[in-house]
């Protein structure tokens, strides 16, 4: 079997943030870019919670290694997002302290590797 919808929709986001990653400095490509991947990884994770259960899937333990590695990294990368986000729209909105700049940058940096990982590992789930 191939790649399911589900795979490619978390491609897409997963490209979302990458490109976005190579706007940062380019303010009114990086936002939108980047909101678009995290948004729809939050909708994606929400939508395999209602259809699949995905949460007990995951605390069952009941999946192979990989899979668990690919559920602990984009795990990890959701709880990143909620920082960025928080410190970026500050950024963003011109409401920036000393460390404001520096924080968004070292919790984006650990959501976009644990996503990175995340998706890599996501293929051990093709069967």
């Amino acid at each position: 079997m191939g790649m399911t919808i589900y795979m490619y929709i978390a491609t897409v986001t997963w490209l979302c943030l990458i490109l976005g990653y190579t706007q940062r400095h380019t303010p009114a490509r990086h936002v939108p870019l980047v909101v678009t991947g995290i948004i729809g990884d939050f909708l994606l994770v929400g939508y395999l919670q209602f259809t699949r259960d995905a949460v007990q899937t995951a605390a069952s333990f009941t999946l192979g290694p990989l899979e668990m590695i690919h559920i602990g990294f984009s795990t990890l990368a959701l709880v990143f997002y909620i920082p960025t986000a928080i410190h970026g729209s500050k950024i963003y909105r011109g409401k920036e302290e000393a460390t404001t700049r520096e924080k968004h940058k070292k919790f984006a940096m650990l959501a976009l590797a644990c996503r990175t990982l995340g998706f890599i590992f996501m293929f051990s789930m093709l069967k």
